[in-house]
């Protein structure tokens, strides 16, 4: 039995939208987790500066 062209959009349309889902949802995972390592990073460097100032 042969596909009809909407069935067939249909699927590439359902694959296409997974694809882009997957990828922003990595890439926002990605730069929340970048962000939150720098942060930590100069929450570090402050509290070492603030250490040897005193």
């Amino acid at each position: 039995m042969q596909e009809t062209p909407v069935g067939s959009f249909m699927r590439f349309f359902l694959g296409f939208l997974v694809f882009i889902s997957l990828s922003v949802g990595l890439t926002v995972f990605t730069n929340s987790y970048l962000i939150k390592q720098a942060g930590d990073q100069q929450a570090a460097a402050a509290k070492a500066l603030m250490l040897k100032q005193y």
